[in-house]
């Protein structure tokens, strides 16, 4: 599949991204850049510019709903005019702010923002959200529990507000389906396994193309009763992800089973190489797209674990606004922000764009914008409508361990797939990750 990154398009009319080196530990700066200058009071023949960095392309459904959202703010609100660049933000907004010049807001990842908290570039967002020009009670209180916790760091500071909801899914090339004869989407793991067993023996395609990344592993492992991290401490050597290395030593040593990597895993789909797919809720407009048409794609929620529930993982963008954008622009901004959050806009946004929304007071406008194709499955809407289950169900969790996230990730990874290939057994495993892990949080791991 192509990449976003291969098939960017630059859509801001400010002009061309600054490169520059990705790094962290700068102050902000004390001067307004030259693009955050604005007059002391906006019209519209003198807008406020808000420039935006984000990673959603025009090329995908995503970029589609962005600028739809954009456009209509734009014409809407007279006095500020939203200025949209395409671009891996997470990482090029940070290299922005030590050249002194970001932009006024863009959307991020959850584990970047502690380099940007240590460059002092981010302005809290408490005072936007809970002001006079705060944000809509009701659809505060129903914004998905799991989802408004990892808008806060750990030490309770809101840099964040929720954009981009990704929650794992599992999605099924409907004609090969059919041609096994299965009927039903699996509702258990052993049942999951039997048919990407049948798809295989009948159909000659992959059963199941599977992902070995947290997205995988962690929601089986709460699913099975586990805690990742517990209040100062991990709980990683216990039964509950014992059961869970079990799980996938069976299921990724099984003839039936190819453990593919994110963008082999959408070619393979696309291609009807593969019955089943493990994913995410945003790439199921993705993989249709790459699909075009050949066959129809549905979609079934994770299976629950031991403990007869299930579980996702909250993953996903945010907006944060810069310290460095004048008072006028931040207020600007965060404009934008409320009216991308609104009702209307998720609507376009879960509609077009592919993701869920981001509260459960959204739900009742994506319903009607969706109108009778909303429950199809297969269907333009069933990636959707299946987030939003997972999303209902409460059983969804994010993780905030601080700036070692990725280190502790790997490492517990890596012990799961030595156990996996049989180079050490569970025990082993299990005990090697728990002590390596708790060695990056103390800050006494090896470097």
């Amino acid at each position: 599949m192509k990449t976003v990154w291969t098939r960017m398009l630059h859509v801001s009319a400010a002009g061309s991204l600054m490169a520059a080196a990705v790094g962290c530990g700068a102050s902000a700066p004390s001067a307004a850049p030259s693009h955050h200058k604005t007059t002391a009071q906006s019209t519209a023949a003198h807008p406020t510019v808000v420039t935006l960095w984000d990673s959603h392309a025009a090329v995908n459904q995503q970029g589609h709903a962005i600028q739809r959202i954009i456009s209509t703010f734009n014409r809407t609100h007279p006095t500020i005019r939203v200025e949209q660049t395409v671009t891996p933000a997470s990482a090029k907004a940070l290299a922005a702010v030590q050249a002194g010049d970001p932009p006024v807001m863009a959307e991020i990842g959850h584990l970047p923002q502690y380099a940007y908290e240590r460059a002092g570039a981010l302005a809290n967002l408490h005072g936007f959200i809970y002001g006079p020009n705060g944000f809509p009670s009701s659809q505060l209180k129903g914004i998905w529990p799991a989802v408004w916790a990892a808008e806060h760091t750990p030490n309770h500071q809101q840099y964040l507000f929720p954009v981009d909801i990704k929650v794992a899914e599992f999605f099924y090339t409907a004609t090969l389906w059919k041609k096994a004869g299965l009927t039903a989407p699996p509702t258990t793991w052993s049942q999951l396994q039997h048919d990407a067993a049948v798809l295989q023996a009948k159909t000659g395609a992959i059963g199941l193309g599977a992902r070995l990344d947290h997205n995988d592993w962690l929601p089986l492992f709460y699913s099975n009763g586990g805690t990742y991290y517990h209040g100062s401490h991990l709980a990683l050597n216990t039964p509950a992800m014992a059961t869970t290395i079990q799980q996938l030593i069976t299921r990724d040593n099984a003839p039936y089973t190819k453990v593919l990597s994110y963008n082999t895993s959408f070619e393979d789909f696309a291609a009807g190489k593969l019955g089943i797919l493990e994913n995410t809720a945003d790439g199921y407009e993705m993989v249709r797209e790459d699909v075009g048409g050949k066959f129809p794609v549905g979609v079934f929620p994770v299976p629950p674990g031991t403990t007869g529930h299930t579980a996702v993982l909250y993953q996903g963008l945010s907006f944060v606004i810069f310290k460095s954008a004048t008072p006028a622009q931040q207020q600007a901004a965060w404009t934008f922000i409320k009216y991308f959050d609104a009702p209307a806009q998720q609507a376009v946004w879960s509609t077009v764009g592919g993701e869920p929304p981001i509260s459960q007071a959204d739900v009742a406008a994506v319903q009607q914008m969706a109108g009778s194709q909303y429950t199809a499955n297969p269907g333009p809407y069933a990636g959707t409508r299946v987030a939003i289950q997972e999303l209902q169900s409460g059983h969804v969790i994010h993780k905030i361990l601080g700036p070692a996230q990725t280190e502790v990730d790997t490492v517990i990874q890596d012990q799961i797939q030595s156990a996996i290939a049989h180079k050490e057994s569970v025990s082993t495993a299990l005990a090697n990750m728990e002590s390596q892990a708790l060695a990056y949080l103390s800050g006494n791991a090896a470097q």
